[in-house]
């Protein structure tokens, strides 16, 4: 693929990385670097996911949309988007903009709204300038595009299946599986179109863009929904369609209002948002549906970054894979007693995380969060019961014991509890 950008450019972002090209082993395949550079990132080892993406790159250079590893396990390969993230953080501002730059160039993240979310922000904010609109692939934009069939999502169904399973849930006001289901329609057919072939003489109109707008809209994420519903808006998706045409516009203006306020700091709405979207994700490990569950954590990373209760259950998730399921999920008691502490039931969530403190004593999550739910029992007892204030500072100590980096989420738990928690580390 000519990207028009100079070989000696891409190369660099390759060598930049810390990794000598010719020295990559051919023992490691390049999706293992890939997801381990992932992993990195989320537990913050920015400096340690360089060296790792470096390695990924030596092996497979040109980004890819679910790129095949192994079995029917498909990764959003997008190296260049994560150096990027990685400079950005360390900021060396510098490659960091190289880094999103040759991202660009190639173009697959046109196709995942998520990452290019945060590549617009980031970007704009190191350039100094508004996060400018960046154009879809030709092929999207190409009205006279050839019909593609019926290509498949990663779930094994037709595009189609997928798309009207997401609108069903949208209609039922269940955002959090319509835009499961949306996306997969997107990543298997990424083209929108006003009358779309199904199968036989079957055809439907095919707007996921605005629908995946309409679905972060009404979960409050805002920048996400302001992303969909301007790719909707360029690629005129619904153009000449009443009621849809209006709601794109209203909703838009409204998202981006709410978007840019949003800096002011974490609305109680957006919080009340990440706790419902953390609950099912936790619902679906404790079913021990592990990629699903995934999936859903994933997504609250992409609005928080650094949430606490997700990372840490990615990296249960990980631990699973990489054991094969030999070694045991937590105890039931502990995903329980994380709901009951969502839901705001402590004396639930201590009488559960008591439970599962026997088999998890060298869990730092176990202890923070149990933590947590002395706080709640402290506060609704009144600033007079010191029992339960202590029983809290213990557990902190304990968490920060076993994880002396170990922090708590600011857009889940409120300032109070924060206070206790910071007070015991700096002790």
């Amino acid at each position: 693929m000519d990207l028009g950008l100079p070989k000696s450019l891409i190369l660099a972002a390759v060598l930049a990385a810390g990794f000598c090209v010719q020295g990559a082993s051919a023992q490691t395949p390049w999706y293992v670097s890939y997801e381990r550079a992932l992993s990195a990132q989320e537990q913050g080892d920015w400096k340690g996911s360089i060296q790792l993406l470096g390695e990924a790159l030596a092996a497979k250079q040109s980004p890819k949309l679910k790129a095949k590893t192994y079995g029917l396990r498909f990764v959003n390969y997008l190296p260049y988007f994560h150096l990027g993230e990685a400079y950005y953080h360390l900021h060396e501002n510098q490659k960091a903009v190289e880094n999103y730059d040759i991202c660009l160039k190639y173009g697959e993240i046109q196709q995942a709204p998520d990452e290019l979310a945060i590549l617009r922000s980031h970007r704009a904010g190191l350039a100094g300038e508004p996060a400018a609109a960046v154009a879809p692939p030709a092929a999207v934009m190409n009205p006279e595009a050839p019909e593609i069939g019926a290509p498949v999502s990663p779930g094994g169904l037709p595009w189609y299946v997928s798309y009207e399973t997401g609108l069903a849930y949208i209609e039922s006001g269940d955002w959090l599986n319509a835009t499961e289901n949306l996306k997969a329609a997107l990543g298997a057919n990424g083209i929108p179109r006003r009358y779309a072939r199904t199968y036989g003489m079957w055809f439907i109109t095919y707007i996921p863009y605005y629908y995946l707008g309409v679905a972060y809209y009404n979960q409050g994420m805002w920048q996400l929904a302001v992303n969909y519903f301007e790719t909707a808006e360029r690629l005129g998706e619904v153009t000449g369609l009443e009621p849809e045409s209006s709601t794109l516009r209203s909703d838009l203006e409204e998202a981006r209002r709410k978007s840019a306020g949003g800096k002011r700091g974490v609305s109680e709405e957006l919080k009340a948002g990440l706790s419902n979207r953390i609950a099912e994700a936790v619902r679906l490990f404790n079913q021990e549906e592990y990629a699903k569950a995934e999936t859903v954590f994933r997504s609250v990373l992409v609005i928080d970054p650094y949430n606490s209760v997700a990372r840490s259950y990615i990296a249960r998730i990980g631990k699973q894979s990489e054991t094969g399921a030999q070694e045991p999920p937590p105890p039931r008691e502990f995903s329980n007693g994380v709901l009951e502490l969502l839901k705001g039931r402590h004396e639930q969530a201590i009488r559960l995380l008591k439970i599962a403190a026997a088999g998890m004593e060298q869990d730092a999550g176990l202890h923070a969060y149990l933590g947590v739910a002395y706080c709640l029992r402290h506060r609704a007892a009144g600033k007079k019961e010191k029992e339960s204030l202590r029983s809290a500072q213990a557990e902190f100590r304990r968490a920060l014991e076993i994880d002396p980096s170990y922090t708590l989420d600011k857009t889940l738990f409120s300032k109070d509890v924060l206070d206790i928690f910071q007070g015991v580390r700096k002790k």
